[in-house]
């Protein structure tokens, strides 16, 4: 900012005239911070405006400061104490300036009076000139006027004033009694509060586009390790669903709604100006899927958060502009701590979290005696009968009874076979009421330990941190250790020469129970995984009649998957081990040619590995399914894992795993290579034009593989020993799957771009941006390949209009406008041709041979997904109390990818091409208020909204029924990227069977799930909510600090959980809607629950009477809406008093007790204790847990 406008803005009145800025008050505690952030902290607290010279605060040394409720002054002056600063205080501005020296008393008679006033060139006062006789001690400072007073001896008498901002200025004094004294500018600017965008920092003033800055105690929430989810409704316009609670597990983060139909739509992360590449590439619709792939699709869950010094969220074309084509989701850039000038320090951090296991209270799962009264009903209606339990896949404890009864040892049966007999056995199951909440989760302890050193002199910088995260698992079954190093050191070579290395590292050793990918049956419409054993979805699954334990407190075992299954030992015998390893080393060099032009230089290297090892020892049930039921033909030909060899057709089924397990390995690995060069120009002409032009290129390599192998016959029971049975292998390959195999993949991307920018007086800025990129993941043409994109916008800083000088209520006005190109690569990954090579399937060994095969065809026009992009915004603080900042944005997406039907002609009938076309539009606002300031009691409040709506304006797919009644939702021309549609229920006919409308209107019970008439859909409406936003209170009371914080979200809406069947187990639960089924006829009159089938029923409709049921779990009855507002965090904070601190050889430390996640404060009643943000699909997926958090911190 020039400095004739600041001076316009100090001799102005705040917008609160009433409110004396050294008699406000402030609470902050930070630790080796610099001058800058506790200035800015106390703008931000109290809305007061600094003024100074940045080169005099960056000199300074770190400092630790913790402070509660006391006054402006008494900050700075603890501040200041010990450097030549000090601060002159006029209504809302604050000068810091050198500190005068003190008069030097001399005698009356060699002493003479000098007066004067000094002003700029445009004729303003000059406040806290340095008015110093030359060669001494002596001298004043002038007033806000400008006026000063200064004996002087007799005789000659040089006097200098100095001013920051103005050329120094000596005049000699000889007989004068009065001086008026003009000084004029430098070209020196003075310090604002700046944007960091990963490639520059702009002066906030300065800035165009629409972003947020966070700090990282802003944001951070304790008890929660990665850093992604802790943004959940603190910025407006990003949307955060905690689709899966598992470390590791992505949230599903959102900046301004979705930009792609079928690409990526999280945001790019960046660290430190550099990308942080994803290891995989998991689809917004595969976080929530519970597959093991999830637990490594956080980028940033290696982060330690105390690393963190703050978040900037860039969320329109002018803010990512120089990110270019890849930034079309939005940027969110990571600015992690460095060391300070001054003495060392160190900090320490301890967090102990308790996550609290859930209860049945809050789910709509009935008790065991209503199960059991609900079993009995389906034996009379022919199920659970001893002919079909006793061959049956699944059961419990039924199967248990008639074992009994059919055993016979010691001369007499196990059970007799009577009614009386069977109702006593019953009755201890009746009335179990297990709780497998209480049995597979627990209080679980996670500690959280971070330390950092930091220190250096003026010209050598160092920060290093470590720390170790300790989960020993929410679950019975799960557990995380991580452990993060990171070391950074920044030197000043030479006045014009700067150097920075770091290194960053984090290893990550996780346990969770074992899993296999979940696969869809489209033809009943049904999702399914094998050998699931989640412990959600095992205790909200699993009938509560059933007990872990015997009478005698053995293990008690019921029937999965015709083979023994008891969910405690299955944990010990089936598990995943991840092992993740994440090291990087990044060189920052910068070299100022002159005071405007500058070189700077970023290059770092990544390497990351993933190990997943899924062990299946001989004691799981996997193992015996594959074993189960060779000595009963019924159940052998049942058994889909058994297997026949069709060399010989009339043979029976035999076990291809008859010794050993399971040793399954997935590996990922990624090495990126980034280099920028940049050239920066920036100067200031005549203190009216400023220009800043800016000149760079960037190259990026990312090479990564994935390979896998399926281990056989590995005998952990035996020290390792493998004996692999070759029908294992044959069967395999009869299947058309390989038992090992590796793929790679090669990423190359090169960029070059430009920024202009002008500022005018600092009121008018404008800014433009021109990138091209280049990616070998597209077409083969030129015009495919590469992609310019270019961005223009403008600022208007109204509040230093002449006409607004003088509104005391107006603290700050500015308007924003953008016009843009933004683009992403959307799903593709290869334009090429890719041959695959494979054994051909055939019936005989004998007759298989290699085979290589076109799996996609070259598609050399495939290119870019864009979008244009327009945003207008307005930044506004009143009165020093509240500050709204408000943005308007359209977005017009084309050429987004998406399938396409073809002529067939290759052999590929659907193909990838950029045809499709979205619109989306929103509002967001952020409001921020100071309620109360007081001198011991303060409240501040802040209030973040945003709204956003999208629509696909030209999509040519031809989606089936289940692509568009699953819980994901599926995109539809017209409808938003992800809708929920419906299948319309008509009611239940006579035998109180769901029936549906068809496409012509009819009533029917037969859904085909694979039909692709849709037109009869209902639209429910988005799975993604269109309102999302956060609420937080701080009230601060001496050294007490309350934060009260809500998120929210509405205007979405999800699929409710699959629960009803054709038939039921005597293992699975039901629930407590099955209370008001249909159990006579005219009963359709009065309620929309379907009957429980009868094993009559069952027969005469066969297995379409499975697809109908599914049809009713994906109708227009099984939909709830997703709007929430839950109470996320509350924290009370104690900050210990500085007197105590001094003798416990402290320089700060705090207490925080919090809880996080603690209540669903409004939630559609129709969820039935279904959290509207977790999927519940199994495998590794697990809820956001309540938790409580003791949080030590210690400065030293």
């Amino acid at each position: 900012m020039k400095i004739t406008i600041l001076l316009v803005l100090l001799i102005s009145f705040g917008a609160s005239a009433s409110i004396y800025s050294q008699n406000q008050r402030v609470s902050m505690q930070f630790e080796d911070a610099t001058i800058l952030e506790v200035l800015n902290e106390i703008k931000t607290q109290t809305g007061l405006r600094f003024i100074f010279n940045e080169d005099k605060i960056e000199g300074l040394q770190a400092i630790d400061l913790d402070v509660g409720n006391i006054t402006v002054e008494e900050v700075l002056s603890e501040v200041f104490e010990e450097t030549d600063l000090e601060c002159k205080f006029q209504d809302d501005v604050i000068m810091i300036v050198e500190r005068a020296p003190e008069p030097v008393i001399q005698d009356q008679q060699q002493q003479k009076e000098i007066k004067g006033t000094v002003t700029d060139d445009k004729g303003l006062p000059l406040p806290g000139v340095s008015v110093v006789i030359k060669g001494s001690n002596t001298g004043v400072s002038t007033d806000f006027d400008g006026n000063f007073s200064l004996e002087l001896p007799d005789g000659e008498v040089t006097l200098v004033f100095s001013f920051i901002g103005m050329q120094p200025q000596e005049v000699l004094v000889t007989n004068q009694t009065e001086l008026n004294i003009t000084l004029t500018a430098s070209t020196e600017q003075l310090a604002e509060v700046v944007v960091t965008t990963g490639y520059q920092k702009i002066d906030r003033k300065l800035f165009t586009g629409s972003a947020t800055v966070l700090k990282a105690e802003e944001a951070k929430v304790a008890g929660v390790a990665d850093v992604g989810r802790m943004l959940e409704g603190k910025v407006a316009g990003v949307s955060v669903q905690n689709v899966s609670g598992t470390f590791g597990a992505a949230p599903k983060i959102r900046v301004r709604g979705a930009s792609s139909i079928y690409g990526d739509t999280k945001p790019l992360w960046v660290v430190d100006g550099v990308v942080l590449e994803d290891v995989v590439d998991i689809s917004p619709d595969q976080l929530s899927s519970g597959d093991a792939a999830t637990l490594i699709s956080s980028s940033v869950a290696g982060i330690n958060a105390d690393d963190i010094e703050s978040f900037q969220i860039l969320k329109d074309a002018s803010a990512t502009a120089l990110y270019g084509a890849r930034a079309m989701n939005g940027v969110i850039v990571i600015t992690t701590k460095k060391g300070r000038a001054g003495k060392n320090s160190i900090r320490v951090t301890s967090e102990f979290t308790m996550k609290m296991k859930p209860n049945y209270a809050n789910y709509d799962i009935l008790n065991s005696q209503d199960q059991m009264e609900m079993f009995l009903e389906m034996e009379e209606n022919g199920w659970l009968s001893y002919a079909d339990v006793m061959r049956s896949k699944d059961a419990g404890v039924f199967h248990k009874m008639y074992s009994l009864i059919e055993s016979y040892e010691n001369g007499k049966y196990g059970l007799e076979h009577t009614d009386e007999a069977k109702a006593g056995f019953l009755r201890r199951y009746e009335r179990a009421n297990t709780d497998w909440f209480d049995v597979l989760f627990r209080n679980s302890l996670q500690q959280n330990h971070s330390v950092s050193f930091s220190g250096g002199s003026e010209t050598s910088k160092f920060y290093v941190s470590t720390s170790w995260l300790n989960d020993e698992g929410w679950t019975i079954a799960d557990r995380v250790d991580r452990y993060t190093v990171n070391m950074r050191g920044d030197f000043d070579v030479t006045d014009k020469l700067t150097v920075g290395v770091q290194t960053k590292g984090s290893i990550r050793e996780q346990k969770t129970p074992g899993t296999f990918n979940r696969s869809n049956d489209v033809v009943s419409g049904n999702y399914s995984r094998e050998f699931d054993i989640n412990p959600f979805s095992y205790a909200l699954n699993t009938t509560r009649t059933i007990t872990p334990y015997d009478e005698n407190g053995n293990l008690e075992y019921v029937r999965m998957n015709y083979a023994p299954f008891n969910i405690l030992e299955e944990y010990k015998n089936n598990y995943i081990n991840l092992d993740v390893l994440d090291l990087s080393i990044q060189a920052d060099l910068g070299y100022k040619f002159n005071k405007h032009l500058e070189y700077k230089f970023t290059g770092s290297m990544r390497y990351v590995k993933s190990s997943n090892e899924h062990i299946i020892k001989e004691g799981s049930n996997v193992v015996s399914a594959y074993n189960a039921g060779i000595d009963d033909p019924v159940i052998s030909d049942a058994n889909k894992y058994l297997w026949r060899d069709i060399t010989y057709p009339n043979s029976r089924k035999i076990s291809v795993l008859p010794n050993g397990g399971f040793y399954n390995k997935e590996s990922n690995t990624m090495k990126n290579f980034y280099i920028r060069n940049m050239l920066n120009f920036n100067k200031t002409y005549n203190e009216i034009h400023s220009v800043n032009v800016m000149l760079g290129q960037e190259l990026k390599y990312v090479d990564r593989q994935s390979d896998y192998f399926n281990g056989y016959g590995y005998q952990y029971n035996r020290g390792g020993t493998v004996f692999t049975d070759p029908n294992i292998i044959k069967s395999t390959n009869e299947s058309g799957f390989s038992y090992f195999g590796m793929q790679e993949f090669r990423d190359r991307f090169v960029a070059a771009f430009a920024n202009f920018a002008y500022s005018y007086k600092g009121k008018y800025t404008f800014n433009g941006t021109a990138r091209v990129d280049g990616s070998n993941q597209l077409g083969q043409s030129k015009s495919a390949r590469y992609l310019p994109t270019w961005n223009l916008s403008g600022k208007w800083n109204a509040k230093e209009e002449a006409f607004l000088y003088d509104v005391e209520w107006l603290s700050n006005l500015s308007f924003r406008g953008t016009y843009g190109l933004t683009a992403s690569m959307g799903p593709a990954n290869n334009a090429s041709i890719v041959y695959r090579n494979a054994i051909t399937t055939t019936p005989y060994d004998s007759e298989k041979q290699n085979a290589m095969f076109a799996a996609s065809l070259e598609n050399s026009e495939l290119t870019w997904e864009k979008q244009y992009e327009t945003n207008v915004g307005f930044d506004m603080s009143l009165f020093n109390r509240i500050s709204l900042s408000v943005d308007a944005y359209q977005r017009k997406g084309f050429d987004l990818i998406a399938f396409v039907r073809t002529s067939g002609v290759g052999g590929e009938g659907w193909k990838f091409a950029n045809y499709a076309d979205m619109t989306s539009k929103g509002i967001e606002f952020s409001l921020g208020t100071r309620n109360v300031v007081g001198d011991d009691f303060n409240w501040t409040s802040n209030l973040t909204f945003a709204f956003n709506k999208n629509e696909i304006t030209n999509l040519k797919n031809r989606p089936i029924v289940y692509d568009l009644v699953k819980a994901e939702g599926g995109a539809l021309q017209g409808g938003p990227v992800r809708g929920l549609y419906s299948i319309p229920f008509a009611g239940l006919n006579e035998y109180g069977l769901p029936t549906f409308y068809d496409e012509n209107g009819n009533i029917t019970t037969q859904v085909y799930f694979q039909d692709n008439a849709i037109s009869h859909l209902k639209y429910e409406g988005s799975i993604d909510p269109k309102v999302t936003g956060g609420f937080s209170n701080i009230f601060e009371y001496k050294n007490w600090k309350l934060n009260v914080f809500c998120s929210y979200q509405f205007g979405n809406k999800i699929r409710l959980y699959p629960s009803f069947h054709a038939s039921y187990s005597d293992m699975d639960a039901i629930t407590k809607d099955m209370k008001n089924r249909w159990l006579m006829p005219g009963d359709e009159e009065y309620t929309n629950i379907p009957v429980i089938a009868s094993k009559e029923l069952y027969d005469k409709y066969g297995y379409e009477l499975e697809s109908t049921y599914n049809a009713y779990n994906y109708s227009d009855q099984r939909v709830a809406k997703g709007d929430f507002i839950r109470l996320k965090e509350v924290s009370l904070e104690y900050r210990i008093p500085k007197k105590f601190l001094s003798k416990l050889g402290l320089s700060s430390a705090s207490l925080k007790a919090q809880g996080t996640n603690l209540w669903l404060m409004y939630s559609d009643k129709a969820l039935n204790g279904q959290d509207p943000e977790f999927f519940g699909t199994g495998g590794v997926a697990l809820p956001v847990p309540k938790q409580y958090t003791f949080s030590l911190k210690l400065g030293f």
